[in-house]
């Protein structure tokens, strides 16, 4: 899908979406845990202090600049746009590792039950991360105005 021109890769994005509907929760997690996988990696597109300057859902694609935010913004964005919206508590968590300062920045669903970006194209939970990441910073879903989409 990355490789498809805006106005396709738009189109398959969405209609990505529409066959997560169907599946259990679960499920859906993991395809958009693989599907988030493919995409590009850039560097430093996005501004991690600048929330409120960050691409609604439609410019992310549109844009297809993928940075590690970025990368965690799309799923945040691709779980929000289903069926499955009303089932989710969704944040965006910045985890440090102590021993290397790298910074994992995490699609946070349902408390921790779901976790996506941290490696790519699988699904993990708050138990894996909790005994060596070290919490930084959580962005809530009001933070990201996610109730305007």
């Amino acid at each position: 899908m990355f490789q498809l021109k805006a106005e396709d890769r738009l189109r398959a994005w969405r209609d990505f979406r529409t066959t997560l509907d169907t599946l259990p929760l679960e499920n859906a997690m993991a395809q958009i845990a693989e599907f988030w996988a493919q995409a590009p990696f850039s560097p430093y597109h996005l501004d991690p202090e600048s929330i409120d300057q960050w691409p609604d859902p439609w410019t992310l694609i549109d844009e297809n600049v993928y940075c590690d935010i970025a990368k965690c913004l799309g799923i945040v964005y691709t779980a929000i746009l289903t069926q499955h919206r009303t089932d989710l508590s969704v944040e965006i968590r910045v985890y440090e590792d102590p021993r290397t300062g790298y910074e994992f920045n995490l699609a946070f669903f349902d408390q921790g039950k779901y976790i996506l970006n941290m490696i790519d194209g699988s699904v993990v939970n708050i138990t894996q991360i909790e005994k060596t990441l070290k919490l930084k910073k959580t962005i809530t879903a009001v933070e990201l105005q996610l109730e305007k989409y």
